[in-house]
């Protein structure tokens, strides 16, 4: 559950982190998953906020009471348009509530896991309505991140911190090509597929386990 990043935007599907990690754990667990039951959903819509995510939560989540979640929202909702006098798209506090909001509603819907990501490094620089730069609002956003996984207790999975290894240079090849240098590139998608994947796939086999010790109380 997210946006553009989490849809892959400009990217081929095959390629996007969240097919790749999801064909992944696929593989992995072929012998425990009912081929028949339909295995993951991928619901990232371009441009979206976590304000609009929230809006379309009962559709996109609520209804299908997944197992396993990820969510991933931040860069949207840290812009400031010229248009809104240099307010973020939605404000610190509002991306704060959002984020708890779509974590209680996912529990409350019989999700085990889940899984709240920072978002990754973008190379935009210019300033904005605001006089701060995407990437300065987006270290502020991706803090509330961190504090809402640790006062939820969902597992944080801190996306930003697995491509501070790359400098400007490298980062450059990780995303797509001016004039966007925001969404990821085939390569960035492995990256961020390859930091997630082990997060995921502990989700899944927690959800399994569970599951196993339910049955057998029942038998």
């Amino acid at each position: 559950m997210g946006d553009s990043i989490t849809e892959g935007q400009y990217v081929h599907h095959s390629q996007r982190w969240a097919e790749v990690t999801s064909n992944r754990l696929r593989n992995k667990l072929v012998a425990e998953v009912d081929p028949d039951r339909q295995f993951y959903y991928v619901h990232g819509v371009s441009g979206e906020t976590s304000r609009q995510g929230l809006e379309r939560y009962p559709r996109d989540v609520q209804q299908f009471r997944p197992d396993v979640l990820t969510l991933q929202f931040g860069l949207n909702d840290c812009n400031c348009w010229d248009t809104d006098q240099g307010l973020a798209r939605v404000s610190q506090a509002a991306y704060r509530a959002n984020l708890l909001e779509m974590i209680d509603r996912a529990r409350r819907f019989g999700t085990e896991e889940i899984i709240l990501s920072t978002n990754h490094p973008t190379l935009r620089f210019r300033k904005l309505a605001s006089g701060k730069t995407l990437e300065e609002q987006r270290h502020i956003y991706n803090d509330i991140v961190r504090d809402v996984a640790k006062e939820s207790g969902v597992t944080l999975c801190d996306i930003a911190r697995s491509f501070e290894r790359f400098d400007q240079s490298a980062l450059t090849a990780l995303l797509l090509p001016e004039p966007d240098v925001l969404h990821l590139s085939p390569s960035g998608h492995r990256i961020y597929a390859d930091a997630i994947y082990g997060f995921v796939e502990r989700a899944a086999a927690n959800v399994l386990k569970r599951h196993k010790e339910r049955n057998e109380k029942r038998n």
